[in-house]
């Protein structure tokens, strides 16, 4: 994959994730937010913790990482994986995110 096709499938996860948080925020009616600074996406929740969440662009990576742990994901055909686990990218976030937010959160 080209710097430019992994960085506008970069910019899809941010967009999708957004569009979750904002779900969660309106449905779940919790306290979360994402914020874009640079080519980074902080998702923060109301007891302050956060997921950071970067791209790696040399790596071909997306970077996430909590209080729970640090996860790498490179695209494989059948989405973003992460390197140890095996996991689906959205698996973990969500994960994740219900961890911070103290209730299960629908994918």
């Amino acid at each position: 994959m080209t710097e430019t096709e992994f960085l506008d499938e970069v910019q899809r996860i941010w967009q999708a994730i957004e569009s979750s948080v904002d779900r969660w925020a309106e449905t779940l009616s919790i306290d979360i937010e994402a914020i874009r600074k640079g080519s980074v996406l902080e998702v923060e929740f109301e007891n302050g913790r956060k997921i950071i969440i970067n791209p790696q662009t040399p790596l071909q990576q997306v970077w996430l990482a909590s209080v729970h742990g640090a996860f790498h994901f490179t695209r494989q055909a059948q989405g973003w994986i992460d390197t140890r686990s095996t996991k689906d990218f959205w698996q973990i976030f969500t994960e994740q995110a219900a961890l911070e937010a103290g209730m299960a959160l629908p994918g």
